[in-house]
């Protein structure tokens, strides 16, 4: 047989065989910041949220958001689970259910600046999240 025959059947072989199907996989990206909470003047007492952390935001390509903010010192609370949505630059999240922190911030220049709301407590913090620039340089936070 020749290379020509062989080739022609192996395509053919090839058109005959059924295609595989791969689940749609939703690509994401995580991210992660160190962030700092400032009290904003005039709006209540000290909230319960620790004022720095590690931020790890997972950005779906839909926009949806999932991650965690684990407190850099131990001793400051529990590690939480966030939930929310970015739609262009602006991004919008809840630290630890309706009941805990609400971010609304933009990104710029890698950044994420605005403002974060402690429902219970009816604190407004300055929010600022600046970015971590590899895996290697997390904090060892638990």
């Amino acid at each position: 047989m020749t290379r020509g025959r062989l080739a022609a059947i192996c395509v053919a072989f090839a058109f005959l065989a059924p295609p595989t199907l791969a689940p749609a996989a939703q690509a994401t990206q995580t991210q992660h910041y160190y962030t700092e909470l400032y009290r904003f003047p005039g709006a209540g007492t000290q909230g319960s949220f620790p004022v720095s952390a590690v931020l790890d935001l997972t950005i779906a390509d839909d926009g949806s958001i999932s991650g965690y903010y684990r407190p850099t010192e131990p001793t400051d609370g529990a590690v939480e689970p966030i939930v929310g949505r970015l739609s262009g630059k602006n991004v919008s999240f809840e630290v630890g259910g309706t009941q805990g922190l609400h971010v609304n911030a933009t990104l710029s220049s890698g950044k994420l600046l605005g403002r974060a709301y402690q429902f219970y407590g009816r604190e407004v913090f300055y929010f600022i999240g600046r970015p971590i620039p590899n895996d290697s340089a997390l904090p060892s936070t638990k």
